[in-house]
């Protein structure tokens, strides 16, 4: 049972559950604060879970990520509690920061980051798979840094589309409102980094 797994790794890791953040697909997600009072991240996989390998998978690919300085630091994983501890991220989805109404220059910043971010990931071979939708999976902080989070879906089989895939979540979809209100704040006058074509 769920609540059993996730009671002995907290005993097991001397942490504190503060409060559910969030109920994914395959996944329940804890705010946890270790024996120091640091805030960390704990996803354990659901009883009903589709997934399969759900914690080796994840903890490779966010291992992964993190040798390009990308994701949340991985902290551990336990197979047998099927569950995965990372970094805390204080921050707000991207599109809640492009809906905030953030100044031209913030909003560059942090698009320039985060397409970076995706070329890193086409470069080292892990497809995300989820980097558009509703951009929930990439967080703002208030330092303007973007850090993409959740890499169950992610998969160093597939062809890499994660720099494509952002440009035409922010730019290029003629019926998404994020795209239009990129466009709104930018401009016409934005243009990709050479890196970025």
């Amino acid at each position: 049972m769920l609540q059993e797994r996730r009671d002995k790794f907290l005993k097991e890791n001397s942490l504190k559950e503060i409060e559910k953040i969030a109920r994914g697909h395959s996944a329940f997600i804890y705010l946890v604060e270790n024996s120091k009072g640091k805030k960390l991240v704990l996803k354990i996989e659901r009883d009903d879970s589709p997934r399969v390998d759900f914690v080796e998978k994840e903890s490779t690919h966010l291992e992964k990520a993190n040798l390009a300085g990308i994701g949340p630091k991985f902290i551990s994983s336990d197979k047998e509690c099927r569950c995965i501890l990372r970094e805390f991220v204080d921050g707000i989805h991207l599109s809640d920061f492009i809906f905030s109404n953030p100044s031209k220059k913030d909003l560059k910043k942090v698009i320039d980051s985060v397409l970076e971010q995706a070329r890193k990931m086409d470069e080292i071979g892990l497809d995300h798979g989820q980097l558009a939708g509703r951009g929930r999976n990439i967080l703002v902080t208030k330092d303007l840094k973007p850090v993409i989070i959740d890499f169950e879906k992610a998969s160093q089989n597939r062809k890499c589309g994660n720099l494509n895939q952002l440009k035409s979540f922010l730019f290029m979809n003629p019926n998404s409102t994020i795209a239009k209100k990129v466009k709104e704040i930018l401009g016409k006058d934005y243009s990709f980094p050479d890196s970025f074509i």
